[in-house]
């Protein structure tokens, strides 16, 4: 698949264009919307580099899928810092917490278990590392559910941004997937806050996290390789729909580049007929024309 080369200075210019808009576009949004024209997806992007954004369809509602698993540690964070607890405190974790008709990494240890104590990094790193649905909604419940997350993020000035389903209640009910929902423009802020201004103990626990995550790494950090480079990412993958279309897979990063620049990068794409390995692939891409606009840019941007 051939990238484009390059990402010219518009980047910043601020802009919040969408290529359907109909205004006249600058050369940097013709190739984007050259790069992302030929895939049957619906497609967003939002990159924050200092002050400076771009973004692509970045106000449209995406379902975020296990995503959503960062803006929920973000919200156990609060929780904790709240109640005086750490990430070495622990949630007692039953049988009935355990589903096993899920994506869960933790049955390979706890299955069968009837009642047990997990650690808060122990959840969260299943949650954030292995994007495990049972730690996810385990720690939801721990801080009241779907509805304090929520309400969290619109504290933070988060707006565009809905938290409302367990992942249980979305493997009941497909369809709850797109009420789960963001814009790439509203996780993009969400990254870029906790990026830079979030460094208390639990933040930073979960910083590390994701800069180890397991998945993905053949999305936003395949083009990222330079051992120098720090990534901290959570990805989404979305389920089959009846008609054969994925109905999503995504990718939101913050990256910290060795001279000290540091950019988001949010790739939602969703209703796509590409399969999962090719939707993969288009995320790279996107990742590799920012990372090359980046090394062709101004240090002191």
């Amino acid at each position: 698949m051939k990238l484009i080369s390059v990402l010219y200075s518009a980047l910043l210019l601020s802009l919040c264009l969408s290529c359907n808009s109909g205004k006249a576009h600058t050369p940097i949004l013709d190739e984007i919307e050259s790069y992302v024209s030929v895939f049957d997806a619906r497609i967003g992007i939002a990159v924050i580099a200092g002050k400076d954004t771009l973004s692509l369809h970045g106000g449209d509602q995406f379902p975020m899928m296990s995503v959503y698993k960062f803006p929920i540690a973000m919200a156990v964070a609060e929780h904790c810092r709240n109640n005086g607890l750490s990430v070495t405190d622990s949630i007692t974790v039953t049988a009935a917490d355990l589903h096993t008709d899920t994506y869960s990494p933790m049955l390979d240890k706890y299955a069968g278990t009837t009642a047990t104590a997990i650690s808060i990094h122990e959840l969260l790193a299943y949650s954030l590392q292995q994007s495990d649905n049972n730690a996810s909604d385990i720690l939801l419940a721990f801080i009241g559910g779907a509805d304090i997350a929520d309400t969290y993020m619109k504290k933070l000035g988060i707006e565009g941004m809905t938290i409302k389903w367990t992942e249980d209640e979305m493997h009941i009910d497909n369809s709850r997937s797109y009420e789960n929902s963001s814009s790439p423009l509203a996780m993009a802020s969400l990254l870029d806050k906790f990026d830079r201004l979030e460094n208390d103990n639990i933040s930073t626990c979960i910083k590390s996290l994701m800069e180890n995550c397991a998945t993905g790494t053949d999305r936003i950090p395949a083009p990222l390789s330079d051992s120098a480079i720090v990534v901290g990412h959570k990805t989404g993958t979305g389920f089959t729909l009846p008609s054969g279309r994925l109905m999503a897979l995504n990718d939101a990063a913050y990256v910290h580049l060795p001279d000290g620049r540091n950019y988001t990068l949010v790739v939602f794409i969703a209703d796509t007929s590409l399969d999962a390995t090719t939707a993969a692939e288009v995320i790279a891409g996107i990742s590799s024309i920012v990372k090359s606009h980046m090394d062709h840019s101004s240090p002191d941007m």
